[in-house]
């Protein structure tokens, strides 16, 4: 089964004629996991490079999860560091983005925010 529980919501902010997109931790992200597992499932969490992930990983295991992953990496990697590279400063270097189609840009249709998220996983 896949499910989507943020560890953390997308908030945005127009500053300047720009928008600006940031993390709000979610606040409701253990008790939404023991909705739809228990303290013994296997889970393997997954982010963009790895982090959040596996600090969501660790917020679970405080809980009493036991067998809760972090899919290193995450589905970006990390960014190219030579400057050399066509790539550089694109994550492109290792991540699991290539498995699957995917694309930069954010939609907002399909960006979970914090009041419609409780909804979802019921």
């Amino acid at each position: 089964m896949v499910c989507n529980i943020p560890f953390a919501f997308v908030t945005c902010q127009r500053k300047g004629g720009k928008t600006e997109f940031g993390p709000k931790m979610n606040q409701n992200f253990v008790a939404e996991v023991k909705k739809i597992a228990g303290l013994t499932d296997t889970l393997l969490l997954m982010c963009r490079s790895g982090d959040r992930s596996a600090r969501a990983v660790d917020k679970l295991a405080t809980a009493g999860f036991t067998n809760a992953y972090t899919i290193v990496d995450g589905f970006e990697g990390d960014k190219v560091k030579d400057p050399e590279s066509v790539f550089y400063g694109k994550r492109m270097r290792n991540g699991w983005k290539n498995s699957a189609p995917w694309i930069y840009d954010i939609d907002p249709e399909k960006i979970i925010l914090e009041e419609y998220a409780s909804k979802q996983t019921q």
